[in-house]
Order: C-alpha cells, then sequence, then structure tokens
C-alpha cells in the first residue's frame, strides 16, 4: 500500500507515543504512513524504574510492547540510529535499514549526563533505563550476600532530584525486605544522598521540598546537601569541599542530556544537546522537523521559562506537533505550542507522595492516591480500557507483594 506522505517519530517514549496516537486519529484523512523508531520494542513507563529497581515482580508492567498500543495502526520499527540525513530526509540504523520521511518527529529522550567528573562514568551505576534498574537491583542483592552478614552495605546516590530522592526513598522498603529475607539487621544498609542544591528537589516549593528531607531523615537516610562529586574512585567518593564517602555502590542520577546521536548528526544544540524550537516546536531552520520532550529547548516568552522535563509536557508537546503535521500537510495556519504543567508528584515510600500544585502543596496518602490516579489516567490514554485496567491492578498488586 502506498502513502502520500511518510511522518518518521524517533523515540516511543512519552512524548513519541502521543505523537503517534494523535496522527493515528487522523491518519486516515490525511493518507500517511506513521512509523515509529525505537532502540526498543517497548514503551517504558519511567517514572516507576526506581521501583523496578527495588522490587522482584512490576517489570513486566512498566514495558508496555509498542504493538499493544499501535496494534496495526502504526509500522513500528526496532533499531539504534546512526544518521539523520536531512538533506536527503531518510535515517539510518545500525542495521543499515533507511527509514524515509516527509516529516520528521525527534523525541529520542535523554541520557546521563556526567559533566567531565573524573571516575563517574566507570565507577557509578545509572538509572535511565529497564536493564539500568535490574543492574542497580542485582549490584545490591550482591553486595548484600557478600557484606551484610558481616557488615554494612554503603549505597550512595548522586542527584537529589526527583530520581534520586524517589530511589532513596524506595531503597528504604528495599532494605526491610532484604532484612527479612537474608535474616540480617534492618540497618544492614546505609543509604546516603548527595546533593550540589542545598536542599531537595529544588523545583518544588521550600517547604514541600522540607517535608521530603524530614521524611528521608526519618528512616535514617544521610543528606550530603550543598556539596557535588568531584571525582569517584573504585571505593570513595570526593567532593568540592574535600569529604570523602566509601561505596559499595554508587548510582548516579546527578544529570542529563539529550541523547547525544542528535549533535553527532550536525544540528545546532545547546549545552545540553536539546534543538531549539520556535512555537510550533519545529526545529530552527527546519519547517518539517519536529523537535519535543527532552530534545526540545522551548522557553514560554511570557514567562521566560524553560519547559520542565518531565511526562506531562513531553505529551502535550507530542499533541502539538502531531497537530502541526497535520496543519501543514493542509495548508492551515500552525498552532502554538503554550507551557502548560499541572504540577509535581512525588512519590516518598509506602502511601505517601507529596503533591505541588502551583503554590499548594500536601504530604501524605492523598499524595499517593492522585499519583495512583494520574498513573491509571496515562494507562487509559495509551491502552483499551480493559488492557489498562487490568495493567493498572496487576502493577499495584504485585507491588504490594514485593
Amino acid at each position: 500500500m502506498s502513502f502520500n506522505k511518510n511522518v518518521v517519530i524517533l523515540g516511543g517514549g512519552f512524548a513519541g507515543i502521543r505523537t503517534a496516537l494523535e496522527l493515528v486519529k487522523k491518519a486516515c484523512e490525511l493518507d500517511i504512513r506513521i512509523t515509529l523508531l525505537d532502540k526498543n520494542n517497548y514503551h517504558l513507563f519511567t517514572p516507576s524504574l526506581y521501583e523496578v529497581a527495588t522490587s522482584e515482580a512490576p517489570k513486566k508492567n512498566i514495558a508496555i510492547p509498542l504493538k499493544e498500543i499501535f496494534e496495526r495502526k502504526v509500522s513500528v520499527a526496532r533499531g539504534e540510529i546512526t544518521l539523520i540525513d536531512t538533506e536527503n530526509k531518510f535515517i539510518r540504523t545500525k542495521n543499515k535499514a533507511c527509514f524515509y520521511y516527509d516529516y520528521l518527529v525527534i523525541a529520542l529522550g535523554s541520557e546521563p549526563a556526567y559533566f567531565g567528573i573524573p571516575g563517574l562514568t566507570q565507577h557509578s551505576l545509572t538509572l535511565k533505563t529497564l536493564s539500568d534498574a535490574i543492574e542497580i537491583k542485582k549490584a545490591i542483592k550482591n553486595a548484600y550476600h557478600k557484606k551484610a552478614k558481616l557488615g554494612v552495605v554503603d549505597v550512595v546516590i548522586g542527584g537529589g532530584g526527583f530520581s534520586g530522592t524517589e530511589l532513596v526513598a524506595e531503597l528504604i522498603s528495599f532494605r526491610e525486605r532484604l532484612a527479612k529475607q537474608l535474616f540480617c539487621k534492618d540497618d544492614c544498609m546505609r543509604v546516603m544522598l548527595i546533593q550540589k542544591s542545598e536542599r531537595l528537589l529544588k523545583e518544588l516549593d521550600q517547604k514541600a521540598s522540607e517535608i521530603a528531607k524530614k521524611r528521608l531523615e526519618s528512616f535514617g537516610v544521610r543528606l550530603c546537601l550543598g556539596e557535588y562529586v568531584k571525582s569517584v574512585n573504585k571505593d570513595a567518593i570526593k567532593t568540592d569541599i574535600g569529604n570523602s564517602y566509601n561505596y559499595d555502590i554508587f548510582i548516579w542520577t546527578g544529570g542529563v542530556r539529550t541523547a547525544s546521536i542528535i549533535a553527532k548528526c550536525g544540528f545546532a544544540t545547546n549545552a545540553k544537546g536539546q534543538l531549539i524550537v520556535n512555537n510550533y516546536l519545529q526545529v530552527v531552520g527546519f519547517d518539517n522537523i519536529f523537535a519535543i520532550g527532552d530534545n526540545a529547548e522551548f522557553i514560554d516568552h511570557k514567562t521566560k521559562k524553560y519547559a520542565p522535563l518531565v511526562a506531562e509536557v513531553a505529551q502535550k508537546q507530542g499533541k502539538i506537533a502531531a497537530e502541526n503535521i497535520y496543519r501543514l500537510i493542509k495548508k492551515l495556519p500552525l498552532k502554538e505550542y503554550k507551557l502548560s504543567h499541572f504540577g509535581y508528584i512525588v512519590p516518598l515510600k509506602g502511601h505517601f507522595a507529596i503533591l505541588q500544585i502551583n503554590n499548594f502543596y500536601i504530604g501524605g496518602v492523598i499524595g499517593w492516591i492522585v499519583e495512583q490516579i494520574v498513573f491509571l489516567l496515562y494507562l487509559l490514554g495509551i491502552l483499551p480500557m480493559l488492557k489498562a485496567f487490568r495493567k493498572w491492578n496487576k502493577f499495584e498488586s504485585e507491588l504490594k507483594q514485593s
């Protein structure tokens, strides 16, 4: 079957999935072929990665097969991108496959940023992919088997943003479960977090941040705020103020940058590797290429604020990118993207989460309930209703059992 136009979407994260689903609604009207290209054959619900790193069962539920989402409405291709040729309008993958496009959406997500810190790449684990999460869990269990009966396992987290803070909270639950499984003391894992900022979760209101700090400290977490990692060797982490911390496992969550393949393909990028986009999310200099999610540097022209790198924003940008591809084909005026953001939810062990919406915040079970609702609504937005409820219910049940 031939199509009038080819739309290629790079990346099966929040932004790419939403773009594809929105285009599916318009496909018959536009006579377009939609291809989604990703190095994995599944969509990863990244906000729950920290739970995979510290639980037994849920990994299969946060990795949702792309074909389960799209059925046959989108051509799903798997491959690692090696070239984006904007002159000849094609994408090449590592296995030499080529994908030609009329319209391109770049939504490749991000990767860890190491900032040139000596030893950091070699001696740290990260939490960006499913395999990262599994590797963390494996490393902790191995360390327990080696040390927990005779001493203490020291786990250090570098970075006190959302990923680092949520992971630290979940490590406390993991520590409790491992103590029961391996018949060792509850305090046989020491958890420490190093954060450059003077406070945790600097994106949140000061008082909301303080709630998170007190909750982690109540579980015995050591917080080293106002210092940053200067170098790492196989035994210790050194910080800018001269402190040295020994560790068994060091997990780096201290920064991200856009997928490095983008800069390698000759695009002009900012310091974080992001593509500069206009108000319609088109990459500057290319009317037929859109960048969204972590790959786009978007600045709100009214507030001068940068779009935060969160799932909600990525999905909204995906919707606008799809709408503007439709409008380009139909030769209609493009629609501006207007930055809007519901707020933040930060789960912090058990039935407790911090919820912040604008200047309103609350910590406790209400935040946790909202988190569960948000997850369910997301699943309902990408899967048929019955499948979404089954996956949501199974995910929650397995978390309680793990």
